[in-house]
């Protein structure tokens, strides 16, 4: 933590080991017992509630799309749990291969698949967007 020094200014405070423990006991409660916390960021309890086949919506960007795969993928940045989506339109970086060449799923071409956590999918009814819906407009803007 921080505390005023004595001539005003922020001075950095380090833990005792006591209050280091206590952190560390209350973070394994959570599940959070790793150095890095990595199995509480990229964990299996990331994925709960998320399957194959499912409808989805993609923070940031709202883009919407279907779940194709659920599971760990040691060869993307800090590895743990990723979720496969393929998108509607061609808003993704892959098409279910990592860089390194391992298929993970089939998408319907370049663009139209993206590994993702799963913080950042909410699942739920989310159909596929009808782009002439969204041009078609009764306003009386337009002539």
């Amino acid at each position: 933590g921080f505390e005023y020094g004595p001539n005003g200014t922020a001075v950095r405070v380090e833990d005792d080991e006591d209050a280091q423990k206590e952190n560390m006991d209350a973070n394994c409660e959570k599940g959070c017992c790793d150095d890095e916390k990595k199995e509480c960021e990229f964990g299996p309890e990331t994925v709960d509630g998320i399957a194959a086949d499912m409808r989805c919506e993609v923070r940031p960007g709202n883009r919407r799309g279907k779940i194709a795969f659920v599971g760990e993928v040691p060869e993307l940045g800090s590895g743990g749990y990723w979720v496969g989506v393929i998108f509607d339109e061609p808003v993704g970086k892959t098409d279910g291969t990592t860089k390194s060449g391992k298929r993970y799923f089939d998408t319907p071409g370049p663009a139209y698949g993206g590994f993702v956590r799963g913080k950042n999918i909410e699942v739920g009814d989310f159909p596929e967007r009808d782009i002439m819906d969204e041009l078609d407009s009764d306003s009386d803007d337009e002539l």
